[in-house]
């Protein structure tokens, strides 16, 4: 499970990076660090997701589209799981 949590934090990382795209891979750039393209596809993602009834995936999209850290409330690991 927090292999699953760690993994969900370093994909909203590279979300919320700074785009960059080669000239080569994209003839338009400007398209492509358009903060509201990123902003549409984040809040494509939480529409998705809203009804999933996932409140930290709701509340990590929300905090990227508003630009802030999520606040990840998890829960306390299980006996015997070592915390790294």
């Amino acid at each position: 499970m927090a292999l699953l949590w760690e993994n969900l934090a370093t994909q909203l990382d590279r979300v919320r990076a700074t785009n960059t795209v080669s000239q080569s891979s994209v003839s338009t750039t400007a398209v492509a660090d358009d903060p509201s393209d990123r902003r549409r596809r984040l809040e494509a993602a939480l529409e998705a997701i809203k009804d999933s009834g996932n409140a930290m995936m709701i509340e990590s999209l929300t905090a990227a589209i508003e630009g802030r850290q999520a606040n990840l409330n998890l829960p306390e690991l299980p006996d015997g799981i070592a915390k790294f």
